[in-house]
């Protein structure tokens, strides 16, 4: 009977360890091993101690020691197989002090316990992880959850920054789970080392099960104690990803999953996938969104170009030379090989370097490049309406030639030369090739950015004349990808225009229109250097407008004009003249649809500034046809958005406040 009572005991016991040992291992499973290295260490020692000297104490002089240290030794052994050698321990003579000492017992039963705490931990990390795994998903108090869909170096180096606020030095954000969804062909012993140091999981898809299924164990629509935020990032680009982040958004709708909870970042390679992801958001005017979810389309050339401009921006070319908000001459790009990167290279340019001028106010390129007749006619294609915000001259031969030169000569007022071969050494050579003309020629040198494929980062001397870009890990970062800064001063632009003249929620925006928030968001830096080159967000944080100068702050809405033309011109937008607004609105009576339309990219205010009065009074006609009250004024949208700057700001901090 006591037997049993004793079994059972040990049993009950080590079931209740259990359990508390999984409890822990799924808070922070590696801060537990190493406590457990520590345990396991005090309950070796001091078990062999105890067992030695009982061993010692039955034996028979000096002779004994060596056999009392080894039958000590197995004897501890068996501590950690539950099986512990208590009769030893009771039957030591002439050391009633050792087995008679109440505390010595007590240390003794606490080295047989630590050592069994040890042991599930050791099975529970060998043989438990996708329990372990199960019971965080399940049970885990994280308000976070990212998922991504990706095993590659990208993916993991993502992970890693997500879980670590982009500083993977520190420890891992406690309330932050990673989760990556993995194929099968993937070798998932290797990704679950790598990731288990930073509290990854790794989930195989297989072909039994379908992404809802995942979605699912990854408790996405679950009803928890604490709502979770869930990001779910599909690094994947194949052409089934538009797909995926359809069937996702699907899933969380059938769900009713909070707009709130739920963004999902798509990962695209290519205008069709990036077409795709948008219909997703698209919706009939005066009605929903099908799916209320932020969707945010990633593209990797264009984050490293984003990086780029975040760096050097245009308004800080010293050429430019501004007084009073007017730039001395017009912006001026050259861009050196025109594939992927060079044409998303100035595209954002574009979309940066719009500055009222002395002149038309246009905004110069001048692209070289030897294969320009095959990739020329389907850029412009792609974007119709560049000649409104953009003179572009384009020239088909060789940078190393000498026709390159007298290229250079005949433009000496270069800001920005963007270098994007195919070849990293003939781009480096070419910079310091350019760089040794310049010189030679006493010329202030421009801003020289060279493309190289999967370049390490390095630091950058202030003195550097030439910088290089095209660092993955520069990208990779959890302020880059999830960009939540961004989005909240792009949610503050929205709120404040929505509270000026109607609008819709941020989620109720379609991509284009959020992602139209986020490059007014993305300027406000060259506005408040275009006020003063001194003047910082705080200086104008208790501010009711930006400026008082009147007219300053209409040079500045002509800017933003330039700036939004220039948005919707790198979007594909091409503009309606006023005869096709009023025969849209004879057909449709949608007076939303007559001056504007984002599937098919048309907007009647592409246009000169100096055209938008005649615009407005279009558009007020029809207001009035509609039984509207004739309050709009497109000139007033741009200065609107200049005056509110300060409220921009305000409203931006208090968002990423409560992020």
């Amino acid at each position: 009977m006591s037997f049993f009572m004793h079994w059972s005991a040990t049993i009950v016991l080590f079931v209740f360890l259990a359990f508390v040992v999984l409890y822990l291992m799924t808070r922070n499973s590696r801060i537990i091993v190493k406590i457990i290295y520590v345990l396991f260490t005090i309950s070796a020692i001091c078990g062999f101690l105890i067992y030695s000297y009982s061993y010692l104490s039955v034996g028979a002089g000096l002779i004994e020691v060596p056999f009392a240290v080894l039958r000590g030794l197995l004897s501890t052994a068996r501590m950690f197989i539950l099986n512990p050698d208590y009769e030893v321990f009771a039957s030591a003579v002439n050391t009633q002090y050792l087995s008679g000492s109440l505390w010595i017992q007590i240390l003794f039963w606490i080295c047989h316990v630590l050592a069994m705490i040890v042991m599930q931990t050791a099975l529970i990390a060998l043989f438990g992880q996708k329990l372990i795994d199960y019971f965080r998903l399940r049970f885990g108090r994280y308000r976070e959850v990212y998922i991504i869909k990706g095993s590659d170096k990208n993916a993991l180096l993502l992970g890693e920054n997500i879980a670590t606020r982009d500083d993977p030095r520190k420890r891992p954000v406690i309330k932050r789970l990673v989760v990556f969804l993995i194929s099968e062909d993937d070798d998932a012993k290797k990704i679950n080392e790598k990731v288990t140091h930073f509290g990854g999981i790794i989930q195989v898809l297989d072909r039994n099960h379908d992404l809802r299924y995942y979605m699912e164990k990854t408790r996405l629509g679950k009803r928890n104690r604490r709502s979770r935020k869930y990001q779910i990032i599909l690094m994947s680009k194949n052409a089934s990803t538009p797909d995926e982040a359809q069937i996702i958004a699907e899933y969380a709708n059938e769900k009713l999953v909070s707009y709130a909870d739920l963004d999902i970042f798509v990962f695209v390679s290519s205008e069709w996938d990036k077409e795709k992801i948008e219909e997703i958001t698209q919706a009939k005017y005066s009605e929903q969104r099908k799916y209320p979810y932020t969707f945010h389309i990633v593209n990797e050339t264009d984050l490293l170009i984003r990086k780029m401009i975040e760096k050097h921006p245009p308004f800080k070319c010293p050429g430019l030379n501004f007084s009073n908000g007017v730039a001395a001459r017009d912006f001026t790009v050259m861009i050196l090989g025109f594939e992927t990167v060079g044409q998303t290279a100035l595209l954002r340019l574009i979309m940066n370097g719009q500055f009222v001028g002395n002149s038309e106010s246009r905004m110069r390129a001048i692209i070289v490049d030897r294969k320009i007749n095959d990739l020329r006619d389907c850029f412009l294609h792609r974007h119709p309406s560049l000649d409104l915000c953009c003179t572009i001259k384009f020239s088909d031969f060789d940078v190393q030639c000498e026709d390159f030169y007298t290229l250079l000569d005949e433009n000496n007022n270069v800001d920005y030369i963007v270098i994007a071969s195919n070849s990293d050494e003939k781009n480096k050579q070419t910079a310091q090739d350019i760089n040794l003309y310049y010189k030679r020629k006493n010329i202030p040198l421009p801003v020289i950015a060279v493309f190289e494929e999967n370049g390490c980062l390095y630091k950058v001397e202030k003195s550097e004349e030439i910088f290089i870009f095209g660092c993955r890990e520069e990208i990779y970062k959890e302020s880059v990808i999830i960009r939540e800064e961004v989005d909240g001063m792009a949610k503050a632009v929205n709120n404040a225009y929505k509270r000026m003249y109607g609008g819709k929620e941020w989620h109720e925006l379609e991509w284009i229109h959020q992602e139209s928030s986020r490059a007014v968001a993305d300027f406000i830096p060259a506005m408040l250097f275009l006020v003063n080159p001194e003047l910082d967000e705080k200086d104008v944080l208790n501010k009711k407008v930006l400026t008082d100068d009147q007219t300053l702050a209409e040079t500045l809405a002509q800017t933003e004009h330039l700036r939004w033309n220039a948005f919707h011109t790198a979007m594909g937008y091409r503009p309606i003249n006023i005869e096709e607004v009023r025969q849209r609105y004879e057909k449709t009576k949608n007076i939303t649809y007559s001056h504007k339309d984002s599937k098919e990219r048309l907007h009647v205010c592409l246009a000169q500034w100096n055209e938008l009065d005649k615009i407005s009074d279009v558009y007020k006609e029809l207001e009035i046809l509609a039984g509207k009250e004739p309050e709009r004024d497109f000139k007033d949208f741009d200065r609107g958005i200049v005056k509110n700057i300060p409220e921009f700001l305000r409203e931006g901090k208090k968002i990423n406040k409560g992020n």
